[in-house]
């Protein structure tokens, strides 16, 4: 069952049993800054020691119902008060530690869309914390999710064994702006501090499968049990603000069977797939290139080379993709001895490091390897020292002369657009 219930979530464990709980994304109320308008409400009127006994409880209980699977993101942030910051997220953390909770990373948010105003000794704010834990050692967490794609310097086309298919991994600063007020229309009641979608949905990414449950104790306008709603997750959630939940059903009964088809059409986006596929293809022929310079140090000369991606079974963990390699070698050459040295040389780095499954076949005969090239279809031209950017698409016998690799995999990656990115 999804709910989100009107209620208190000190007494949280009335509605949600224990370990049944995947991962909580909650952003706590603000101490003594907003009046919510209810009676022992946690935050406004407290003072502050009893304001962290409050929330200690909360996530006391939190820790409760969490699986040991689980984990927990809280995004908090300090406070001025008589004239000094209060720092509200490292008390909340040693808590946080006290009750059990691991703290695993601490993650800055940066919002962009703040008040444009300092005083003396104040600079702009335009970041909170998110800190998050985890409940055990043994926590959820599926970072290649979440990888970029976008902004990588032009590092990773010369160098792509050094860099995932799956993108450059997450770091500790999340730029995400603040919703803006009203976006689920007319009827939306503003919100004090509303988190961004995309943020919650990072998080959910990283942290939970399909079916888990989500939980927000501080569900506030709805975000975080929307988003788990839209990506096929279960969820729970509290709410002392009876129209913020009245609003929050009827945004997801009008808008869960488009949002869940969106969910569906970008669980692997054409970008991550169109980077995948660069990367492994920029492996694959790189590392051809470097076997057969490292082979001509021996004084093995390969003389022309077919190199294509198979579906070969991967075997090793660090495996990310099979290729043939057809070599046609010069006839006083025994393939013993060339088979002898590859082992030698793909057991060690560089090669070692570039996840390919090799399997090599060898030729002696120009002109089967000619054939070989004319019975395949689009196959593509690379020179010795350049393996991202084709020479030309194979149409007659005489551009044979011109390359040295030849393969199916098509690739023109132009490396200035690429520069100056950060």
């Amino acid at each position: 069952m999804s709910k989100v219930f009107f209620g208190d979530s000190r007494d949280l464990l009335s509605k949600i049993k224990p370990l049944s709980v995947d991962v909580t994304i909650t952003s706590p109320p603000y101490f003594d800054m907003k009046d919510y308008g209810y009676p022992n409400q946690i935050g406004y009127g407290q003072d502050y020691n009893t304001y962290l006994n409050d929330i200690k409880k909360v996530f006391k209980n939190v820790y409760e119902v969490t699986k040991d699977t689980g984990s927990l993101w809280v995004i908090i942030d300090t406070f001025r008060r008589d004239g000094e910051v209060i720092p509200l997220p490292f008390d909340f953390a040693k808590q946080a530690s006290e009750i059990g909770w691991k703290l695993q990373d601490i993650i800055i948010w940066k919002k962009d869309k703040t008040a444009p105003w300092s005083r003396k000794g104040v600079t702009k704010k335009i970041f909170e914390y998110i800190l998050f834990f985890s409940k055990s050692p043994n926590f959820k967490y599926f970072s290649d999710r979440v990888r970029e794609v976008k902004y990588l310097k032009e590092w990773w086309i010369r160098y792509p064994e050094r860099y995932s298919p799956n993108g450059k991994s997450l770091e500790e600063i999340w730029e995400f702006s603040i919703p803006v007020q009203g976006a689920w229309g007319n009827s939306y009641i503003r919100h004090f501090c509303p988190l961004p979608e995309d943020l919650v949905r990072q998080i959910i990414l990283l942290t939970t499968d399909e079916g888990d449950v989500v939980f927000d104790p501080f569900s506030g306008s709805g975000t975080v049990p929307a988003q788990a709603a839209f990506m096929k997750r279960k969820y729970y959630g509290f709410e002392l603000n009876k129209n913020y939940i009245e609003m929050f059903n009827t945004y997801l009964n009008d808008n869960l069977e488009k949002k869940l088809v969106a969910y569906n059409t970008a669980k692997l986006s054409l970008e991550q797939t169109s980077f995948r596929n660069k990367i492994i293809g920029l492996r694959i022929l790189k590392y051809i290139r470097v076997l057969s310079n490292n082979l001509k140090i021996n004084g093995i000369n390969i003389l022309k080379i077919y190199a294509e991606q198979t579906n070969q079974k991967l075997t090793h963990r660090h495996d990310v993709a099979s290729a043939r390699y057809i070599m046609l070698c010069e006839r006083q050459h025994l393939e013993n001895e060339i088979v002898d040295d590859i082992k030698k040389m793909i057991k060690i780095r560089p090669l070692s490091g570039f996840g390919i499954k090799a399997e090599f076949v060898f030729i002696y005969d120009y002109n089967d390897f000619v054939k070989l090239l004319f019975d395949k279809k689009n196959i593509f031209s690379y020179s010795m020292n350049n393996t991202h950017q084709y020479i030309s698409k194979l149409t007659k016998e005489d551009q044979i002369d011109k390359g040295f690799i030849f393969s199916s995999i098509e690739l023109n990656i132009n490396e200035e657009l690429y520069k100056g990115l950060k």
